[in-house]
């Protein structure tokens, strides 16, 4: 069994709003999807024989975390642990998703993904792109559309007919090179807006002409797309994230490691992953008016220390990771060892940089990327 069959592929477009990432990548002919084939089929090859029909189920449903599965299990493969997976724990019917052993060294592993939405977010999302694509499907010969607003008014999917059809009979009506004047003179506020709203939806759509050489040329409408803003970062995904699967198997006979893939769009790197483990950063000041020795303090609310003291013991580190099929020998991660943890793991199994605590202070322990223990080269794309 592969996870991807060898078959021709002539499809060279990028993938709709809503498409299935597994349909896309079987399908697309382009390049850098041929290559992210190839090693996730290499990859799928050495997964057990046993378990590869329910993994390939889950690529064709949901993507991201059988890829995840599968990118956990082929990292520590590559750093000699031999793995099983799916152990039976004592006392629990519940069963995480690997155990690693390595010479006289065992412990468990659960993996799981931070995308930052809840359900009805993540609702909001598919309908959106539902109507992304509807709206990719419009005949515009002389100009990209700029959307400046789309506001879902209800629960509804809205229809898109109408609104197609109101769009190109408005476009059939506007002079590319007057618009392209009036950018010039006042900005892109100067470009003509066409709002359409009804009882579903409010949509603003600005344009902004082609060069009259791409005239004519088709390809998709959509030029830009409204700025999603947040305010916050992804810590509070990750810690949800951890402390879901830090109380599922209560006290363990082994030690145990989770890995988190903070894949949501409000994650910003290593700030987010200190302020989830360590605690978030405050300032602090002394009420000495001549010495206010003001300073950055971790507050006591991260993952492994309260107010009330040490938390999630039965934990041995965390392992979080920011990997997607076409960053992979470039994927950040944070590997961190649990300071307080009642089942101590030696970290230095591991051929992954890893952080720890020592004197109260924290230390790092120097390892490899990524790309360096998967022999996978930053340039693999274009291979």
């Amino acid at each position: 069994m592969t996870l991807f069959d060898d078959k021709n592929r002539t499809y060279l477009e990028p993938a709709t709003h809503n498409e299935n990432t597994y349909d896309y990548f079987d399908r697309s002919a382009r390049q850098d999807v041929s290559n992210v084939r190839q090693v996730l089929n290499e990859w799928f090859e050495n997964y057990p024989l046993t378990e590869k029909h329910e993994l390939k189920s889950r690529f064709k449903k949901t993507f991201s975390s059988a890829f995840y599965e599968l990118f956990i299990y082929t990292l520590f493969s590559h750093q000699g642990f031999e793995i099983t997976i799916h152990p039976e724990v004592p006392n629990s019917n519940k069963r995480p998703d690997f155990l690693l052993k390595k010479d006289d060294i065992e412990f468990y592993i659960e993996a799981k993904e931070a995308k930052d939405e809840s359900s009805e977010q993540q609702s909001i999302k598919r309908r959106t792109n539902q109507i992304y694509d509807s709206l990719n499907t419009i005949q515009s010969p002389n100009f990209f559309l700029r959307i400046s607003e789309l506001t879902l008014k209800t629960t509804r999917q809205p229809t898109t007919k109408k609104i197609i059809n109101i769009v190109e009979n408005e476009l059939k009506s506007i002079e590319p090179d007057k618009v392209t004047e009036l950018i010039q003179n006042y900005g892109l506020d100067g470009s003509p807006h066409l709002q359409i709203e009804d009882s579903d939806l409010k949509l603003v759509i600005s344009l902004i002409p082609k060069d009259p050489s791409y005239r004519n040329s088709g390809g998709r409408p959509i030029g830009t797309y409204p700025f999603d803003t947040y305010w916050g970062g992804a810590e509070g995904s990750i810690k949800n994230s951890f402390a879901k699967k830090a109380k599922r198997y209560g006290k363990l006979d082994k030690p145990y490691i989770i890995c988190i893939n903070a894949i949501g769009s409000r994650f910003s790197g290593e700030d987010d992953v200190e302020n989830a483990v360590w605690g978030s950063s405050a300032l602090s000041w002394s009420d000495d008016p001549n010495n206010p020795d003001e300073k950055l303090v971790r507050q006591k609310d991260g993952l492994f220390l309260s107010n009330k003291g040490p938390i999630f013991q039965n934990i041995s580190g965390i392992l979080v990771t920011y990997a997607v099929a076409f960053n992979i020998p470039v994927s950040k991660y944070w590997l961190i060892k649990h300071p307080f943890s009642n089942q101590v793991l030696d970290f230095g199994i591991f051929d992954m940089t890893y952080q720890y605590v020592k004197d109260g202070k924290i230390s790092t322990n120097q390892g490899k990327t990524v790309g360096e223990i998967l022999n996978i080269n930053t340039g693999w794309l274009d291979d």
